[in-house]
């Protein structure tokens, strides 16, 4: 079952009478052939604040999607699969989007430009407060 996508700009000639844009995307139960997540993904464009849980060290990626059991996002950042680490996402200034922190793990890594950005995909183990 398709649903809607909810996409924030920084300008307001970006959107529609200050509103964010909607687009219907495939996902879900219902999605096609090769989609890995058991839940729907909603996909959004926040930073994020990656650190590796035995690190001290703080990276920065945007994310693409979240869904209840899963976040994948965009970084310069090369984790091992498997590896612990916590996130905090950083919902656009005056967006209604609550931050979230949580401890993920990687499940998987594709470079999307050649050794400079890669797509996290990992698991939500744990909700932070």
């Amino acid at each position: 079952m398709p649903f809607a996508k909810a996409t924030f700009s920084e300008t307001q000639e970006d959107t529609h009478h200050g509103q964010p844009r909607l687009r219907v995307i495939n996902g879900g139960r219902s999605a096609p052939k090769g989609e890995l997540r058991k839940s729907r993904r909603i996909p959004i464009q926040c930073k994020v604040e990656i650190k590796a849980q035995d690190g001290w060290e703080i990276h920065y990626g945007v994310s693409t999607d979240i869904s209840v059991d899963g976040v994948s996002f965009v970084t310069d950042y090369v984790p091992r699969f498997g590896q612990l680490l916590e996130i905090h996402i950083v919902p656009p200034q005056g967006s209604p989007i609550k931050p979230l922190r949580a401890l993920i793990q990687v499940k998987r890594c594709a470079q999307v430009v050649a050794g400079k950005q890669y797509e996290i995909g990992a698991a939500i183990i744990k909700i932070r407060g």
